[in-house]
């Protein structure tokens, strides 16, 4: 780190020192870089799987106590270019950021909102943690951001997720309806000081205001949406009052109260109820404030706050939103049955499924109860399935990735790691192969790889544009 840039936030970190217990530590702390951390998706294979896959690969893994199925990565520099990252064995997440879905407390059969949800990993450990029933809206503001959210869904082959493209802080759903609703709220991001790619620089104090004024709107909408009883957790990756504690004084009144709560495992300072000469309610008090030094991970903020049955002003919603063509459930269902006999599915295994389409192109694939609220106009249910194309049908790597253990036919077993390393990176290839010309499904070992298009001894790598990865032919793939 250049001197210039670490005396600029050295500069303006040194008005929280009065809120730490320990502001040498802390320190410390802040110059070393984190440890990469990951969960294991149950959705696409068992710990023990990704257990012995690490411990063939050489890789050291140091279970995070107080959330089962998560790891610290203690070698290795690329976690996100590996097969099974590809494959969805894992994600890829900050340690710290993991708390804010463990204080939510899903439940399955619940309906939940993310209001904020890009590039995807809260949303994740919402849809894991809601099976076998139970819906997630997964809304993002930021058109550019939605890929990454979409991405993450597909790769994961989370069926029980509605992605949605909204201002979070207009976000068009029925009010009060809401089990529980998440607000990661964009912040100034002082906690992610710690990351090795971050590139944290100092914000005027006009920037931060900016963001503090839609952590508030995001805010009050959460409360308005969830319903009288129901839980809105609020979260930042900032260290400042004014997007944390500020914001829960500013918007709470009588509609809201913070409550108490820890997680087993992880230490944590309460929220401050004193700053810039003001003093705040009580209640934020309860609030957590995740120092780096106190666990050795990245700065977080989290209020788990309970919704009174103090009615809230109606929100003045625009009459005209942005138009899209609606996701509706699909008419066209035919592609199900030309899946079935060119990769030997078991017909079966598409009944317990529902389908959704936009226009008469692609067929998406979600749980039975996953639908979108009244008023609101979805970008994707579940995950893509298949595609009508002029003159074929084209399966869906999301769909292979998750359904290919259960393929009997056309299915391309890869017979070396550089071969699949050339697949998922988007590379065409010779190979000799017993499937018929056409779609195939690729597999490397126990990874579902996905799509690709075989003739003439070439393999075609179909691997979405936003799923290939670079890995070196030296990394741990």
């Amino acid at each position: 780190m250049a001197a210039m840039e670490r005396a600029g936030w050295e500069e303006a970190f040194r008005r929280y020192m009065p809120l730490v217990d320990d502001p040498q530590a802390l320190w410390a702390c802040l110059y070393t870089p984190l440890t990469p951390c990951l969960w294991v998706n149950p959705i696409k294979a068992t710990v023990e799987e990704f257990q012995a896959y690490c411990a063939e690969e050489g890789l050291r893994l140091e279970p995070i106590s107080w959330y089962p199925g998560a790891f610290r990565l203690l070698n290795g520099e690329r976690p996100g270019a590996t097969l099974p990252f590809v494959a969805g064995w894992y994600y890829v997440q900050e340690e710290i950021a993991m708390s804010a879905v463990v204080a939510l407390d899903p439940q399955p059969g619940e309906r939940i909102l993310d209001l904020c949800a890009a590039p995807g990993g809260k949303t994740a450990q919402i849809a894991v943690r809601l099976r076998p029933t139970g819906v997630v809206i997964a809304n993002e503001r930021q058109m550019e951001r939605l890929s990454s959210l979409r991405a993450t869904v597909d790769r994961l082959g989370l069926l029980n997720v509605v992605v949605t493209w909204y201002d979070g802080r207009l976000f068009p759903a029925p009010e009060g309806i809401w089990d529980r609703v998440l607000v990661d709220a964009p912040c100034t991001g002082e906690g992610t000081v710690r990351k090795p790619s971050q590139r944290w620089r100092p914000v005027t104090e006009r920037f931060r205001r900016a963001c503090a004024a839609l952590q508030r709107a995001l805010l009050r909408r959460a409360l308005q949406l969830v319903k009288p009883g129901g839980i809105v957790v609020y979260s930042t990756c900032t260290f400042a009052p004014e997007e944390n504690e500020m914001v829960l004084d500013a918007v709470l009144g009588d509609y809201g109260v913070v409550e108490p709560f820890s997680i087993a495992g992880l230490r944590a300072m309460p929220g401050v109820t004193q700053w810039a000469g003001k003093s705040l309610r009580h209640d934020v008090g309860y609030a957590l404030r995740f120092w780096p030094h106190l666990n050795d991970t990245g700065g977080f903020f989290v209020a788990r706050i309970r919704r009174t049955d103090v009615p809230m002003p109606a929100s003045a919603l625009p009459s005209v939103l942005k138009p899209r063509v609606p996701m509706e459930p699909a008419t066209r269902t035919e592609g199900i049955a030309a899946l079935c006999q060119r990769f030997g599915f078991a017909p079966e295994l598409f009944a317990a499924y529902r389908y959704w389409m936009r226009g008469q192109e692609t067929l998406w694939m979600a749980l039975p109860e996953v639908e979108s609220p009244a008023g609101v106009i979805p970008e994707s249910v579940g995950i893509p399935l298949l595609s009508y194309k002029r003159k074929h049908i084209k399966p869906k790597t999301a769909a292979l990735q998750l359904l290919g253990r259960e393929a009997r036919r056309n299915v391309l077993e890869l017979p070396e790691r550089a071969a699949a390393l050339r697949f998922v990176n988007g590379q065409s290839q010779n190979i000799l192969a017993d499937v018929e010309p056409g779609f195939v499904h690729v597999r490397y070992r126990r990874f579902e790889l996905g799509c690709g298009l075989y003739g003439r001894g070439q393999l075609h790598s179909q691997i979405p544009r936003g799923l290939q990865t670079l890995i070196a032919q030296n990394d741990h793939a």
